[in-house]
């Protein structure tokens, strides 16, 4: 996410994901997004990577509005850590709300926090941004968010329940890496390839796309959430028996470089730390071909028995 809060441009993922952005000085951004089928996993939920580009404008954003209302000063600055925490299940349907607050900020960074709620007022999401001034100018800021793509209304098709219901884990993920099963509307909005797999391991690749590009010519850090989130998620269905299910409980990502638009394919690679039979923890880092990290992750996911609620 990068900050201009005089206007406060939508960037593309933002417009893509039609997320809806209104700041609220003092210190505050409301933001809103539509749920629907376009935004479900390989096994046609909503998670966490639903919402990158939301995260990432209320994990930035505040701080940069409140630096701006109390200084006047229009500081450029980006994420360095999100932490982004579930609550309730996620909608199917309908629409998320919800409002980031600044929590401090200083002349070189910032701390925000927010709430996202479903329509019934219930908390889905709880949210965490870091960010970092910088001295970087924006490449794309001239550009007019109605110029921007959304994302199409067709989707690519997520797998059967029955047949979750009735495949380990492990065949699951290696059906995706071979073909045989879908990998899901979100991983197909991005482009994800599963490449190898292992139980506990997930390997991927993602080739950056105009759409994912930030104000600065990088990957939009709310895309590489989702990014991360979804590879995550896979390697944590390689550890379920048949039927058995997994649910994101928080993921932290630490951003350390960007990976720019147009640029080199970018690797994904999940593998868990430690797993008991309630709980895992899993490690993702996204890297480029030369291994120069981006982005370091970590998830604590539930692990639990039976057929989600669907």
């Amino acid at each position: 996410m990068t900050l201009e809060i005089a206007t406060f441009p939508i960037d593309r993922p933002a417009t893509y994901s039609g997320v809806g952005v209104s700041v609220c000085p003092p210190d505050s951004v409301s933001v809103t997004q539509t749920v629907g089928t376009k935004f479900f996993d390989h096994r046609g939920q909503v998670t966490i990577s639903a919402f990158g580009a939301l995260s990432d404008i209320v994990g930035a954003a505040p701080a940069g509005v409140a630096r701006q209302h109390t200084t006047g000063v229009l500081a450029q600055a980006v994420l360095a850590q999100l932490t982004v925490s579930t609550a309730n299940p996620f909608p199917r349907t309908g629409q998320v709300s919800g409002v980031g607050r600044s929590m401090h900020f200083d002349d070189t960074s910032g701390l925000s926090a927010a709430e996202i709620l479903d329509e019934n007022g219930n908390l889905v999401l709880h949210l965490t941004g870091r960010t970092i001034v910088v001295g970087r100018t924006p490449t794309d800021g001239a550009a007019s968010s109605s110029s921007f793509p959304t994302a199409p209304d067709e989707h690519e098709p997520w797998i059967d329940d029955d047949v979750l219901d009735s495949k380990p884990g492990l065949d699951v993920v290696s059906g995706i890496a071979a073909g045989t099963l879908p990998r899901g509307p979100l991983a197909g909005m991005h482009d994800l390839r599963v490449d190898t797999v292992e139980r506990g391991a997930v390997r991927a690749t993602v080739t950056p796309n105009e759409w994912m590009t930030n104000f600065l010519g990088s990957i939009q850090g709310g895309v590489l959430l989702s990014i991360a989130e979804i590879v995550t998620g896979l390697a944590a269905q390689s550890l379920t028996e048949a039927g058995g299910q997994y649910r994101i409980l928080q993921i932290t990502l630490d951003y350390l470089r960007s990976p720019t638009v147009p640029g080199p394919v970018v690797k994904v690679q999940s593998d868990v730390v430690r797993a008991g039979r309630r709980l895992a923890s899993l490690e993702t880092l996204l890297t480029g071909e030369d291994g120069t990290v981006y982005v370091r992750a970590y998830a604590s996911v539930q692990l639990f028995a039976g057929p989600a609620v669907r």
